[in-house]
């Protein structure tokens, strides 16, 4: 089997505006995997996953922002982030 052919079957996609010019996209697959990308904005952590009734939350925070989560993106990069 190809790389391309593993690889699921992009069914839809749909962009979210947010504030800042940073755009949200959801790309759902065939397999009913999801992708979400955060595009025009900090480098985003992962900082809750969790399961909840019937399905799961995702929390990402900017780690250039301020928040707490700016420590995690130092430690792993390498402290190529903000000090």
């Amino acid at each position: 089997m190809t790389a391309a052919e593993e690889r699921p079957t992009k069914i839809g996609e749909r962009d979210i505006p947010l504030t800042g010019g940073r755009t949200l996209r959801v790309t759902e697959f065939a397999n009913g995997s999801l992708r979400l990308a955060v595009h025009a904005g900090s480098p985003y952590v992962v900082t809750v996953l969790e399961q909840i009734d019937d399905g799961v939350m995702l929390k990402l925070s900017p780690g250039r922002e301020g928040s707490n989560a700016h420590r995690n993106w130092v430690r792993d990069h390498g402290g190529d982030g903000p000090s």
